[in-house]
């Protein structure tokens, strides 16, 4: 018994489940701590939605496609793993819109499409005379103090216009979050701007403040060898703790403070300590025992997505934006939300001969495409590329990846749900943790700092329930 009370267990070997195994065993190491960690995956991979295909000797993610460099956490881990000099920094600084059977390029610095500098709003052909002008209340109202929640649609429509956000700002936010913003919170989301509008009264202002958050080359990396390197380094690191092709099946409560962990319905193993990384859909068929959690649990809301990647000839694709891809707004009636060109966007695939595309697809209400066998999705997707790119020649290959419920929904009631979930844990199941796909932000980064903060937090559980001081010296 005293030995699984000093038992760590991550469940879930996605960024989020390495970045906190990898801080526990940072810690253990540094303060020679008698602790026993282990990493349980049921796949035969670590990366979770880090995927990395190597297609004809280019390196292509198929899933997660980069780190936000506006974002401190994702660097830092870089930089700690001395993974730097393999990073590979993006070229162009916006996609074009996909708006009025047309591309339109955004030719003023923006951040999501939002205009850095008022005054660019002129330039716009997407707009109204009337959108453009509505566009200025966030210039003219003062910042909204929100004690509940709000729909980040009715935020930005009330700074920016209904124009500027249905046009413009949806199909950036969409392409990020997969989400529907008439459903989505805006304290929910983290999202950025809602900061800025509260310290400087407008966003504007805000974005005036900030430079380095506008949409700018560099604003995104990878690695030469695609965004697994990372996760590739964090596995090897932790790799006498990792046990593949376990799944966990359910979390009991054992005696004095313990949790029994039932793998694959053949084992069990008890620990002092638990993270359960897995996606937010998996929580209520881990942790059963308690009624109340669960109706919490069934409010973290997910939608899935998909990627596919086409090689064509220059020659096959008539219309290139000018930016390194294309969003489209969601009443464009189109399957694509998102097109990248990616030796447009990452200068290691300029000399390619072929430009490689890749279409990501899914947000909340369009994701039943995910469902759908791969020849239907090549043929609707290739049916939205005529439209959009004029293409009409089959691609010389492509590859198709399905993420399913990989994108929680940031709705107006997450951040309070989340609070009475916290709560409820630590009054059920204290030693327990979750942290699941981008509940606290979405972004390699977002759960890079959540996988910071919980493993210093186990850590510091633990270290309390085994009686150990934090002034315990090294040997």
């Amino acid at each position: 018994m005293k030995r699984s009370k000093k038992r760590i267990a991550v469940i879930g070997a996605g960024i989020t489940g390495l970045t906190t195994a990898y801080r526990i065993k940072k810690k253990i190491e540094a303060e020679n701590l008698p602790f026993e960690l282990m990493i349980l995956e049921a796949g035969l991979r670590a990366g979770g939605k880090i995927y990395t295909a190597n297609i004809e000797g280019q390196f292509v993610d198929l899933g997660a496609e980069s780190i936000d460099t506006r974002y401190p956490e994702g660097l830092a881990l870089v930089k700690e793993l001395g993974l730097e000099n393999d990073l590979i920094y993006s070229e162009g600084d916006k996609q074009d819109i996909f708006f009025y059977n047309q591309l339109h390029q955004l030719p003023y610095p923006t951040y999501k499409g939002i205009p850095v500098n008022k005054s660019d709003i002129w330039k716009n052909k997407l707009l109204t005379f009337n959108g453009k002008l509505s566009s200025f209340k966030d210039s003219i109202l003062p910042a909204e103090q929100i004690e509940e929640d709000l729909e980040m649609s009715q935020f930005l429509k009330r700074r920016l216009g209904e124009e500027m956000v249905e046009h413009i700002v949806e199909p950036f936010f969409s392409k990020v979050y997969a989400s529907d913003l008439d459903d989505m919170g805006i304290k929910a989301s983290r999202e950025i701007i809602y900061f800025l509008e509260q310290e400087y009264g407008s966003i504007s202002k805000g974005l005036a403040h900030h430079p380095e958050l506008m949409d700018q080359s560099g604003n995104y990396v990878t690695f030469k060898q695609g965004l697994s390197k990372l996760t590739e380094t964090l596995a090897s690191i932790l790799e006498p703790h990792i046990q593949y092709g376990k799944k966990v099946m359910e979390i009991r409560k054992g005696t004095q403070n313990t949790y029994i962990l039932s793998i694959n319905n053949k084992e069990e193993v008890r620990v002092g300590a638990l993270c359960v990384a897995v996606p937010p859909t998996e929580y209520q068929n881990l942790l059963t025992e308690e009624d109340e959690l669960n109706p919490l649990f069934s409010q973290i809301h997910t939608s899935s997505i998909g990627s596919v990647l086409f090689s064509f000839s220059k020659d096959d694709v008539p219309i290139e934006p000018k930016g390194f891809g294309v969003v489209t707004p969601r009443r464009n009636d189109s399957f694509v939300t998102s097109i990248v060109f990616l030796n447009k966007k990452w200068p290691s695939m300029q000399s390619s001969d072929d430009l490689l595309i890749n279409v990501s697809f899914g947000r909340k209400g369009e994701d039943m495409l995910v469902s759908l066998s791969n020849r239907e999705i090549e043929e609707s997707i290739l049916k939205d590329l005529e439209t959009i790119l004029g293409i009409t020649r089959p691609p010389k290959y492509c590859v198709i990846k399905r993420w399913l419920n990989a994108i929680p929904q940031y709705t107006v009631k997450q951040e309070e749900e989340m609070k009475k979930i916290t709560e409820k844990l630590h009054q059920y199941y204290q030693g327990v943790y979750i942290a699941g796909t981008g509940l606290e932000g979405f972004g390699i980064s977002q759960c890079i700092r959540q996988g910071n903060r919980v493993g210093e937090e186990m850590v510091s559980y633990i270290k309390k329930q085994n009686c150990i001081n934090n002034e315990r010296k090294t040997d």
